[in-house]
């Protein structure tokens, strides 16, 4: 329930923060005592709690304001403009939120397709969990697995921050990682383009080089 505010009491704006004194009319329900209250949904005035529940099992009213009703033109101001915004935003939340549940549903339903690939992978220690379609990482993943020779081919992505550099390729599950990272920083198996890339890495010593990997799932500002 909102409070009533007289609209002809004018309030001194140099006195923020002064609450406005309300003349308000009697309780339509009591009839006794001056209303503090009025339904957001029929505008009538009640006094307490009391009363406003009577009011909502006598009338039947709901006491929620009716965000599509019809207002005059002449009758718009601020706060029905505001009204009108966010009733968009709440549209458009629950709009984003059905299309999410819609990706999460297919998720799923991937999921059953491909658990042949998740037994595979459990079968290695691995857990492997598939994205939704829709999403970019899944678009790029070109992970498979081989079933005549019994093994993963894996995705990586591979960050080089102090060369600002990025490469994807697919690597069997049985290929060391000295091995891969030997096609980048060998100083003199690597690729010749790559190798210039990232020379920094290349005259690094080998012990100095460090790999880390993503931890995925968690927090946005975990430690990890």
């Amino acid at each position: 329930m909102l409070p009533v505010m007289d609209s002809n009491d004018k309030a001194d704006d140099g006195r923020r923060g002064v609450k406005r004194k309300m003349a308000l009319s009697s309780c339509d329900i009591c009839e006794t005592k001056e209303a503090k209250y009025r339904c957001p949904s029929c505008m009538r005035h009640t006094c307490s709690l009391a009363c406003v529940k009577q009011h909502k099992t006598l009338s039947g009213c709901c006491g929620v304001r009716d965000t599509t009703a019809f207002v005059p033109l002449a009758e718009l101001n601020e706060i029905s403009l505001l009204s009108d915004y966010r009733f968009l935003e709440d549209t458009a939340r629950l709009s984003q939120q059905s299309n999410r549940d819609a990706v999460m549903l297919g998720s799923h339903r991937h999921l059953k397709e491909g658990m042949w690939m998740i037994r595979k992978a459990r079968a290695v220690k691995v857990t492997l969990k598939f994205l939704p379609k829709v999403f970019s990482k899944h678009r790029e993943n070109r992970t498979i697995f081989r079933r005549a020779e019994g093994r993963f081919y894996w995705h990586l992505k591979i960050h080089f921050p102090q060369s600002d550099a990025v490469y994807s390729e697919r690597c069997p599950d049985n290929r060391q990682l000295d091995q891969i990272l030997s096609d980048y920083i060998h100083p003199l198996e690597s690729d010749p383009v790559k190798r210039q890339k990232l020379k920094i890495y290349v005259h690094s010593p080998a012990e100095d080089i460090r790999v880390f990997l993503k931890s995925e799932q968690t927090q946005p500002h975990a430690l990890r």
